[in-house]
């Protein structure tokens, strides 16, 4: 198996868990956007602690309560799909959010002729 790193394009989204599109908690819809846009996977994580441009802090006030904690969504895929996807994103987020996109590399597994085994 050959490994090689191939240009990627990498989108990153930021959001907060308690915002909302379309009465949904707006991280699943946007997980759900990149799904249909054919985006080849994404991943989302749950923050500790943010805060934005608004220069509040969002994080754990204790154990049982928390407020709008940061959600961050990362998908990586060619340039093409996550441009359009990115572009669909920001307009789903308006001002509650932060959409970035960056230059990355990804290596990938080539498969040549499959290895016989001796028995």
């Amino acid at each position: 198996m050959k490994t090689e790193l191939k240009p990627a394009m990498k989108l990153t989204i930021s959001v907060g868990e308690d915002e909302r599109h379309a009465h949904h908690p707006l991280y699943r819809e946007v997980l759900l956007a990149l799904h249909r846009s054919g985006v080849g996977g994404a991943t989302l994580t749950k923050g500790v602690m943010s805060f934005g441009v608004q220069r509040r802090l969002h994080s754990t006030k204790n154990e049982i309560q928390m407020e709008n904690l940061p959600i961050i969504i990362e998908a990586i895929d060619e340039r093409a799909k996550i441009e359009g996807a990115a572009a669909l994103v920001a307009e789903m987020l308006g001002d509650h959010g932060l959409v970035e996109i960056q230059s990355t590399m990804v290596a990938c597994h080539e498969q040549g002729e499959p290895q016989r085994r001796e028995s």
